[in-house]
């Protein structure tokens, strides 16, 4: 299920590890999500629903939904979707009616030094896609100072996954590619006063404007005079019988599977809506040299 050629994109993969799954052996890219390495394995039944034990596999890709959770290195309920893969990882399928895992992950004591205080800045951006990007690109040419914080690796949020040109006017990069205009608002951001805290979660934001953040299993905290929260959005599913079985994906989560994870999420795809995303996504899927069967709208 790897995209071996694709017209406009090049995967960069780490280095070949083994891990395991319900004591099997299996092999995917260290780096890559461990969603998308159990994809390209094959694996499609990622975990079993609570109450009526259904199956469930890749659905929204951004730790949204609970569709992904699996307990890994013996910790229960990880979010395999953007959790990546490490080599010799061992991973276990979370199943049974009535329960998500045998016991829950340690949690810190709740005293005062066990967060780092990273001290005040006049604002906090919470997003690094084209909107926190944009809003940090403004205040910066104001000279206000800020930092930019989002928890993936890779700045431009849904940008990264968007290998189609877009379209309007030039002062919205008109015939530019998403993937390269993310790269360009970051080199808008040269010599402006911003800092970029990528891979850190946003846990909370308090009323006296107190940011709680999780890197590395490190918590922070982080005062600001000012909050800007550009946190874009997630998968909307619409209701229909069987609507939750493995097989059945976002549009978002699709793009990123096979635009970032260089994974294609099947051999012939139906769409669900003819709108600007239907039609764009068809594409993206033709591009990656999956079969559209057909795009239907109501």
């Amino acid at each position: 299920m790897r995209i071996e050629q694709h017209p406009i994109l090049r995967f960069e993969k780490g280095p070949l590890v083994q891990f395991q799954l319900d004591g099997r052996t299996l092999e995917g890219h260290e780096g890559e999500t461990i969603a998308a390495a159990l994809h390209a394995a094959g694996v499609r039944v990622l975990r079993h629903s609570i109450k009526l034990g259904r199956p469930r596999g890749f659905f929204c890709a951004i730790g949204r939904c609970s569709s992904c959770l699996m307990t890994v290195d013996g910790v229960p309920n990880v979010m395999t979707c953007i959790t990546p893969l490490k080599r010799g990882m061992r991973i276990e399928t979370q199943k049974g009616k009535g329960v998500i895992a045998d016991q829950e992950p340690p949690l810190p004591e709740p005293d005062a030094d066990y967060a780092r205080d990273l001290g005040r800045i006049p604002l906090a951006v919470v997003g690094a896609g084209p909107a926190g990007l944009s809003a940090a690109i403004a205040a910066g040419g104001l000279g206000i100072e800020s930092v930019v914080i989002d928890e993936n690796e890779r700045r431009g949020g849904q940008l990264i996954k968007q290998t189609h040109m877009f379209f309007g006017s030039k002062e919205h990069y008109a015939r530019v590619r998403g993937v390269d205009i993310g790269d360009r608002l970051f080199d808008e951001l040269s010599g402006r006063p911003v800092s970029m805290m990528k891979g850190t979660t946003v846990l909370g934001l308090y009323p006296d404007r107190v940011l709680a953040l999780l890197r590395k299993g490190t918590y922070h905290r982080l005062s600001a005079d000012a909050v800007i929260l550009a946190t874009g959005a997630s998968e909307n599913m619409l209701a229909f019988e069987n609507c939750d079985l493995p097989g059945v994906y976002g549009a978002g989560a699709v793009q990123t599977l096979m635009n970032v994870d260089g994974v294609a999420p099947g051999r012939r795809v139906l769409m669900v809506g003819a709108g600007n995303i239907g039609l764009i996504v068809s594409y993206q899927l033709l591009q990656a040299g999956v079969e559209v069967a057909a795009v239907i709208e109501g």
